[in-house]
């Protein structure tokens, strides 16, 4: 049976001599016209007006889409729910270097170097800390979470989760239910966001949900701006119940010049780029489902939920 393919994101030779070999023709961009939509089973990556386009063509066949990043917050997931469309995302491509970005967020302030970054005169600061005394806690137990509990704990720190449910997950001390924050451990000095963005999650981390820590040492974000309240955020900044913050994404990006966050000294701002950096190819973990699709099998491989939104 042969398989049409949009390549919406770039493939290598290598990568569509691989496709051919599973009668996947390739369809690029440049050579997509009117006549095609009808005909694509799989979209290789995203451009919403291409698909779109494809979504209102009638009998169409669109069957399966690859998203290229982990967050799918973007994209009308209630038309491919109702048109019966597979979605897969790229969750794990970058888990590596998203989590070493964290790391060394952490030792940036934990060992001081914000502070002797602008100090231009011999005056020893001693005000720092181990990874050991600085419990952390995780929202979000999925891969990019687990790489970075990972690291911790060979720094033996504690560190314990968040997810949906309280399941546990790898790497972590022990995990906690989202809607279950009343038993937390009350000594965590970091909390790192990795939550998606959902209807639930929507200004998640707020002056209520922020104040279930006291005087944190260290907030980070790398999940999704939309899920933290930034004004509330900036209060306790300002307040000293959170000495320091670490934002990856913003509620809005880019972020405009006359933001208040570009002026928060005790915060650093990393503008969306903890994932750049060797890691997984796309194409990598695409094929890991393709040979499902070619025999009309499950996926099995970041397979989004409708229900959930990731």
């Amino acid at each position: 049976m042969t398989v049409n393919l949009l390549a919406l994101s770039p493939l290598t030779d290598a990568d569509i001599e691989i496709l051919n070999s599973y009668d996947v023709v390739v369809i690029t961009p440049e050579n997509l016209t009117t006549k095609h939509y009808p005909n694509i089973d799989i979209s290789y990556g995203w451009d919403a007006d291409i698909i779109n386009n494809i979504l209102a063509t009638p009998n169409h066949q669109l069957k399966w889409i690859q998203a290229y990043s982990a967050g799918v917050d973007y994209m009308p997931l209630d038309t491919f729910s109702a048109q019966k469309i597979i979605l897969t995302n790229a969750s794990g491509q970058r888990s590596i270097p998203i989590a070493q970005s964290v790391i060394s967020y952490i030792f940036y302030f934990a060992r001081g170097l914000n502070i002797y970054q602008n100090q231009k005169k011999w005056q020893p600061y001693t005000n720092q800390f181990i990874l050991q005394s600085l419990p952390v806690i995780i929202f979000g137990t999925g891969q990019i979470g687990q790489q970075i509990a990972k690291y911790l704990k060979s720094f033996d720190t504690p560190v314990y989760g968040v997810n949906t449910s309280g399941h546990p997950a790898n790497n972590f001390d022990k995990v906690f239910a989202i809607n279950n924050l009343n038993k937390l451990p009350d000594n965590i000095a970091i909390v790192i966001n990795s939550l998606p963005s959902t209807a639930q999650t929507n200004h998640f981390f707020n002056q209520q949900n922020l104040d279930l820590f006291n005087d944190l040492f260290l907030f980070i974000n790398i999940g999704r701006g939309a899920t933290v309240n930034e004004t509330d955020l900036l209060k306790k900044l300002n307040d000293g119940t959170i000495k320091y913050a670490a934002l990856d994404v913003t509620t809005t990006e880019p972020l405009p010049a006359n933001s208040k966050l570009w002026q928060q000294d005790n915060l650093l701002l990393t503008q969306h780029t903890t994932w750049a950096g060797n890691s997984e190819e796309l194409f990598t973990i695409f094929m890991k489902n393709l040979p499902d699709f070619i025999n009309h099998n499950p996926l099995s491989v970041n397979v989004v939920n409708y229900d959930t939104g990731y």
